[in-house]
């Protein structure tokens, strides 16, 4: 009992608060060959006839003074594009000062005044395109008062992914040590989680270290945003939650979590504890750990844990047909389109090599109840 109680406050814990929706998707356009590299000159000129005359007459100044200014780079361009673009989210929020105080802030600290170099710049850009977000859209969270930190602090960096390219990964925290903590944890993690789930579909990613979160949630995440209780920041929370970023909410809530629990523990090298404690779960909850799609759903709170536990034991079923480059195969082929229940399970069905179309239909006999398919007749 001493691991199914912790068990059944940790299921609790990493339910989301919704990774659906929301934030501009990378696009996928036609590969184009290399193009020249402007001169400074070149792309001074873009950002004073394109971005400096859009902006107040204050921020423009700002931007004009900095020494930075003169010697122009594609990723300090990038910037004052951010700048600009993150001044007229803030004007329909009548928040207009707030960017230029925001860049002016940034200007004070000393990872900047020593010479602001392209990572920085990126990451700043990062910051802005944040703010920016959490200004249009009303569901991602307010973070505005909080980017003081990432900024006084140095609570940034920039990843290279192997699949998505460049990311700049922010934290704010009141903690600096937790800050840092939450940022090393995430520059560790993205690139496996990538390897497993596939590329990260946003240009940034925003973790707050909160000690505000209720008490039954770990973490919770929406799009490229996510935040961390100040007693979970580790490598099992950051993993879950990173992973709903990742899918952004294209699944069924069963799939979705129960992979982000997968994800957290196989990258843990806990797997093998984790899925006895799961079925140590059920077994407290009811003592079926077949999931239950469709009607049969139960939406009550005990039913939600369910669901999780189960959906982590249905994925876990995957994989020891599958493997770990089978279950990463089937998971990037999911991700092309939002799918039901009923059209998630038939395309786990097509995914299955012909050899094991067998094995598929008697684990999802076995496995899957309440479907609208009677999978059994497969057998």
């Amino acid at each position: 009992m001493r691991r199914i109680v912790p068990l059944l406050a940790v299921v609790a814990l990493v339910i989301t608060a919704g990774a659906c929706g929301g934030g501009a998707k990378r696009g996928s356009g036609p590969v184009l060959g290399p193009t020249p590299t402007p001169n400074p000159r070149a792309l001074q000129d873009i950002a004073e006839a394109r971005y400096l005359p859009a902006m107040r007459p204050e921020l423009a100044e700002l931007v004009l003074k900095q020494p930075w200014f003169q010697e122009m780079t594609q990723a300090r361009l990038d910037l004052i594009a951010a700048v600009q673009q993150c001044e007229r989210a803030s004007a329909i929020k009548g928040e207009q000062t707030s960017v230029r105080d925001l860049l002016a802030f940034a200007a004070e600290q000393p990872w900047y005044t020593d010479g602001l170099d392209d990572r920085e710049a990126v990451a700043l850009t990062g910051v802005f395109q944040a703010y920016s977000e959490s200004l249009s859209d009303d569901r991602a969270p307010p973070i505005g008062p909080i980017l003081g930190s990432t900024l006084r602090d140095g609570l940034f960096d920039v990843l290279q992914l192997p699949q998505t390219g460049q990311v700049a990964v922010l934290v704010s925290a009141d903690d600096p040590a937790l800050g840092r903590q939450a940022l090393d944890l995430a520059k560790d993690a993205m690139p496996k989680v990538e390897g497993l789930v596939g590329a990260f579909p946003y240009h940034f990613i925003h973790i707050q270290v909160t000690p505000d979160l209720p008490e039954i949630f770990a973490g919770v995440s929406y799009d490229q945003f996510i935040a961390l209780s100040t007693e979970y920041v580790d490598a099992e929370t950051v993993i879950h939650e990173l992973t709903h970023s990742t899918l952004y909410g294209i699944f069924p809530i069963w799939f979705e979590e129960g992979l982000a629990h997968f994800v957290e523990y196989y990258l843990t090298g806990s797997l093998e504890e984790a899925t006895e404690d799961f079925r140590g779960v059920v077994n407290v909850l009811g003592g079926d750990a077949r999931l239950k799609v469709g009607v049969s759903r139960s939406s009550s709170f005990h039913g939600v844990l369910s669901e999780r536990a189960q959906g982590f034991l249905f994925i876990r079923g995957l994989y020891d047909m599958w493997g770990i480059e089978g279950l990463t195969k089937a998971v990037l082929s999911f991700r092309k389109r939002t799918m039901t229940d009923q059209e998630l399970l038939t395309a786990i069905t097509q995914q299955a090599p012909a050899e094991q179309r067998q094995q598929m239909a008697d684990f999802l006999c076995q496995s899957v109840v309440g479907a609208t398919h009677n999978y059994c007749v497969l057998r």
